[in-house]
């Protein structure tokens, strides 16, 4: 299988920039994708894109409705999701995935993934807002349309491929900005949303954690959080070092939470060996 070529320059990457519009923001109330774009780019050519309602098969929140404009009686001629799933994943091959604010995006997508009975989307992907959070873009809001106004860009409007083209052209331009730090590869921008600059060294984990990244298990860490002053106990599953104003953070899954959090290495006060359940 051919795979991505991280030392490319980023403006010539294969990319597929999508956008996700739900029925609620909550999958674990069950929420879904009702609108779904996506658009590949190759060569700097546009090769590919899906624009389409779609059919949630449940009740749309009354105040999504409100932020994106969608009415329930729009969806229900609409395909399901299952229908379409073949086209996600034929048009994700072998690209860099980019979104804005791209865990909430993709975890709504590979769930409807999942549900199709397909895998995951893996490999590259960049998230913009973590690229304009890092280049200090602007100080306030971070939100797509924000930036849209900071660049003068078209105002996205929360329909699926408006958005899409927003960020297919906020994207160049912070391409161009990263260029400034020395910035100009796949490699690079990835080692940047982590806080790392080209030539810099990689942060060390301790040898616990180092070794769970490595191998891509669970561990226990007894936690002490802004929120809860007492230390507690976490399941997680490490995904990235990342490094912060305030510290070397590890990125992971956490199972307390069910979602991707970063936990500041200096309140992790144990790692302790996971005993995982079956089901895992």
């Amino acid at each position: 299988m051919t795979t991505i070529d991280d030392t490319q320059p980023l403006i010539d990457l294969p990319l597929v920039f999508f956008d996700v519009e739900t029925t609620g923001l909550d999958l674990q109330n069950g929420h879904r994708i009702c609108e779904l774009a996506m658009l590949r780019r190759e060569h700097r050519q546009i090769t590919g894109q899906i624009n389409t309602l779609i059919n949630p098969e449940r009740e749309l929140d009354p105040q999504a409705s409100q932020v994106n404009g969608i009415r329930a009686e729009d969806l229900q001629s609409a395909p399901r999701f299952a229908e379409l799933a073949v086209q996600v994943v034929q048009l994700s091959q072998q690209a860099v995935r980019v979104a804005h604010n791209l865990p909430f995006d993709e975890r709504f997508l590979n769930m409807e993934l999942a549900r199709a009975g397909y895998p995951p989307l893996t490999g590259p992907a960049l998230d913009t807002l973590e690229l304009a959070r890092r280049l200090g873009i602007r100080r306030g809001s971070l939100s797509l349309g924000a930036l849209a106004t900071s660049f003068g860009l078209p105002t996205p409007t929360h329909r699926a491929m408006d958005d899409v083209l927003t960020l297919h052209v906020l994207f160049d331009r912070l391409v161009a900005k990263l260029a400034d730090y020395g910035v100009t590869t796949l490699y690079d921008a990835l080692r940047f949303t982590r806080g790392l600059l080209p030539g810099q060294p990689e942060p060390e984990a301790p040898p616990p954690l180092a070794a769970a990244l490595a191998s891509g298990t669970t561990l226990r860490i007894i936690y002490t959080s802004h929120s809860n002053p007492q230390p507690i106990e976490r399941r997680i599953r490490p995904i990235e070092l990342v490094v912060e104003p305030n510290g070397l953070s590890v990125r992971a899954f956490c199972y307390l939470r069910n979602d991707i959090r970063n936990f500041l290495l200096a309140k992790i006060s144990a790692y302790l060996p996971d005993f995982p359940d079956k089901s895992d």
